[in-house]
């Protein structure tokens, strides 16, 4: 398991799990979960997206359906619940 951040940098790396354990199982047991669900993990404040004078944006993890959702952590729209149109 890793995270990246915005320029595609890893930040954090798991190694040691085996390939048939679920991610939410990885996720678990690696040293982020802990702080994570704690709201210990010192994220850094909103601010506004690159290029914009828009309103503060929080930072958050990007993650597929293995992960639960929480207020750090988001998940792409599923593809199948989207029309055709909205794929593209």
């Amino acid at each position: 398991m890793a995270v990246a951040d915005t320029h595609y940098r890893f930040v954090y790396v798991d190694i040691g799990s085996y390939g048939k354990d679920c991610d939410s199982a990885v996720f678990k047991r690696s040293t982020l979960w802990t702080p994570i669900q704690t709201n210990m993990l010192e994220l850094p404040s909103g601010r506004p997206l690159s290029g914009t004078h828009g309103p503060n944006v929080l930072q958050f993890f990007v993650g597929d359906e293995g992960f639960a959702l929480n207020r750090n952590r988001l998940r792409p729209f599923g593809g199948s619940n989207l029309s055709v149109e909205k794929r593209v």
